[in-house]
């Protein structure tokens, strides 16, 4: 995931249609209802519609926003936001989609069942666990984190916390704000007590790193740690001969029996080659052109080099496989 501060991800949307609105002003709500058969509109929930316009190309975290407007509008309360929404809200990536149903939070319901793609979360709040975030009531940064930290895999955690602590977020609407300290969410993981999910929480709060630049490198340092490799430096700086800076994402230095191993390890991201922010008016093929004599400079300060996409990075069985033929060795 790539925040862009100056893009709203549901920009040339039409507002959402409501029946409500419709039979308010004595038009036939039906007519909403014959939109979607006619594959004119797309329904988000009961009641709720958003013209089909170009949906297939919508991202799939926009799409997600757009259900969360739409149970925001068809509440009788303002409702509270948490987990995965909160997340989205607040800019905050995941490992793997989106989820379908939306999460609020109960505070004190005892009423309140998860059906209707809506699941309710009873925990306590505190005082200062809802804001205001880009018009919506959402949890607060710090316990969005530690709720996902404890509700999700090892590894969604760490790419979650990577990108929430130590630096500036953009929400979804291209707000920024501050982020939380690695310290704040384990003195908050700390006072939580025995919470479900707290022991693998805690595992990703002390594993995260804020020099991990993707939410495709946390993915990947996380799988590295999982199949027993030794942790590579971050973010390291190459300046070859002729003054070039290179930064990659992975660096490891590893003594073995015959000689020293120095290995560059590279996350390719889609988005390297497709979004403007990071193509800077090149084609896909001066990109590539541009990598390939990046990657000889790297090569020619005697480093070897392993690169691998998102499909690699998800599989672990793949990035072992990889990295050993790369010539890295586990340790544990």
């Amino acid at each position: 995931m790539s925040a862009n501060p100056t893009r709203d991800p549901l920009a040339g949307w039409r507002p959402l249609r409501l029946t409500r609105d419709l039979a308010r002003v004595g038009a036939d709500g039906r007519r909403l209802q014959r939109s979607v058969a006619s594959g004119e509109s797309i329904r988000l929930r009961r009641g709720v519609v958003v013209d089909a316009g170009n949906w297939v190309d919508v991202a799939d975290d926009a799409r997600y926003l757009l259900r969360i407007r739409a149970v925001a509008a068809t509440r009788k309360s303002v409702p509270v936001f948490s987990h995965q929404s909160a997340a989205v809200t607040w800019g905050l990536p995941i490992i793997g989609r989106w989820p379908g149903p939306v999460h609020l939070m109960a505070a004190g319901r005892a009423g309140a069942h998860s059906k209707n793609g809506v699941i309710w979360h009873h925990d306590r709040l505190r005082d200062d666990d809802v804001v205001e975030v880009d018009g919506m009531l959402v949890t607060s940064l710090i316990r969005t984190l530690v709720d996902l930290a404890c509700t999700t895999s090892f590894l969604s955690a760490v790419a979650t916390l990577d990108h929430g602590t130590g630096r500036t977020l953009v929400t979804a609407m291209g707000r920024p704000v501050g982020g939380v300290s690695r310290e704040e969410v384990l003195e908050r993981l700390a006072s939580e007590g025995r919470r479900r999910g707290a022991r693998t929480a805690l595992k990703a709060a002390l594993f995260s790193a804020v020099r991990s630049g993707s939410p495709g490198e946390s993915l990947s340092r996380g799988q590295i740690h999982l199949c027993g490799f030794p942790a590579p430096e971050l973010q390291v700086v190459f300046i070859a001969t002729e003054g070039q800076r290179d930064i990659v994402d992975y660096r490891w230095r590893q003594t073995q029996e015959s000689r020293t191993l120095s290995l560059v390890g590279e996350f390719d991201g889609q988005v390297k080659y497709t979004r403007s922010q990071f193509t800077a008016g090149r084609s896909i093929e001066q990109i590539v052109w541009a990598e390939k004599i990046r990657e000889d400079r790297l090569r020619a300060q005697g480093n070897g080099m392993a690169r691998w996409t998102w499909d690699v990075a998800l599989r672990a069985d793949r990035l072992r496989a990889l990295l050993l033929g790369a010539g890295l060795r586990p340790e544990r």
